[in-house]
């Protein structure tokens, strides 16, 4: 449980809350040093597309999906952050948790999203109760469903956004000379709900064609020169994406 200063268990261990109002639950030395998740560039960049409205539709479906089960407390399990939980939140009047690998994600959405409670931890192990939210939310994150599934009540929900095969299609082809097709994500059964959401793109803001390139994995293998032709030359995108909603229990 929190309070002004720290976050408290049921076996007594304390976790002090940072300045910007979140906790570090991951343990220590877990990657020798290395950062975890999105560094702080990548969450900049994905909160400057997320500012623009350029991906307004999704964050509007997921706030909608998830609004319509009348939840009380949310979790999003990989927060980034914190846009897809802010929006939620707001839509469905809950209290908000928010999870992430990446401490300068968490950084970043708890400095934004105040009211809510953030940690730095994994989606693979939350830091929760069994059967304690209504919602669990993951957009574009690496999840566990059935460790999503343990922390939800028996009638909550969680609501799981993967890229579809089209999604993003003209950037990947400027980055790279064969550019496949997103493999679509087999997850267990138990899905109440599947629909795609897709819609185009504008890109009429070099900052903005810049922006959505970092945000993605694609930034990392793009020469400088691949770089510069998003840059100068990309001027629209498809965003494909695949929208499931998973019953609790199965």
């Amino acid at each position: 449980m929190p309070d002004a200063t720290a976050m408290r268990c049921a076996s007594g261990h304390s976790f002090d809350l940072a300045k910007e109002g979140y906790v570090n639950l991951l343990p220590a030395g877990r990657l020798k040093g290395r950062p975890a998740g999105d560094d702080d560039s990548m969450g900049r960049a994905r909160r400057l597309v997320f500012d623009a409205g350029l991906y307004q539709p999704i964050i509007d479906r997921v706030a909608a999906v998830a609004a319509a089960q009348a939840p009380a407390f949310v979790l999003d399990a990989g927060c980034g952050e914190g846009s897809y939980l802010a929006a939620v939140t707001t839509a469905a009047g809950a209290e908000g948790w928010g999870i992430d690998v990446s401490k300068a994600a968490v950084k970043l959405a708890a400095r934004r999203v105040r009211g809510h409670h953030f940690a730095v931890a994994s989606s693979y192990a939350l830091p929760f109760a069994d059967e304690v939210f209504d919602v669990v939310i993951n957009v574009f994150s690496p999840r566990d469903v059935a460790e999503m599934r343990r922390v939800l009540r028996p009638d909550g929900v969680a609501i799981v956004v993967t890229p579809g095969p089209d999604h993003l299609h003209e950037l990947k082809a400027t980055v790279y000379t064969d550019a496949r097709r997103h493999r679509i994500d087999d997850d267990p059964a138990g899905v109440q709900h599947d629909e795609v959401v897709g819609f185009e793109v504008t890109l009429d803001d070099p900052q903005h064609r810049l922006a959505l390139l970092r945000m993605t994995p694609f930034w990392w293998s793009a020469t400088q020169q691949r770089r510069d032709d998003v840059v100068a030359g990309l001027t629209s995108v498809t965003v494909d994406m695949r929208l499931r909603v998973f019953a609790n229990p199965v």
